[in-house]
């Protein structure tokens, strides 16, 4: 069972750097996605946040682990009701953003298989 989480956890972390780096490469003209796609990964990648970060906070038995998957959630939560009320993007979906994309690296490099 073990063996299965540390692969699910490899993969979902791949995905969402992956995803992350495509939004960004998007955003800076360096790949041009239609917009159909690039929202299909704006959901996607927002999804695998949320599902990574809850995982995190409750299997997780280090508390910085721990701290740092509630602050992507704070983030998220409060930058998606702003996001909602003032129709834009703002700096706590950055935040959220750049948290789980730091997370996900830590993940995939210092943890062992």
């Amino acid at each position: 069972m073990n063996k299965l989480y540390t692969v699910i956890n490899k993969i979902i972390n791949i995905l969402l750097v992956f995803f992350i780096i495509s939004l960004i490469l998007n955003q800076y003209y360096i790949i041009e996605f239609s917009t159909t796609i690039k929202y299909m990964l704006y959901f996607l990648t927002l999804i695998l946040i949320l599902i990574s970060s809850t995982k995190e906070i409750i299997i997780s038995k280090s508390g910085l682990s721990k701290f740092i998957n509630c602050i992507i959630l704070f983030s998220f939560i409060v930058g998606g009701i702003f996001s909602i009320l003032s129709n834009q993007i703002n700096m706590f979906i950055y935040i959220c953003i750049l948290f789980s994309l730091i997370h996900g690296f830590i993940d995939l490099v210092y943890k062992r298989a």
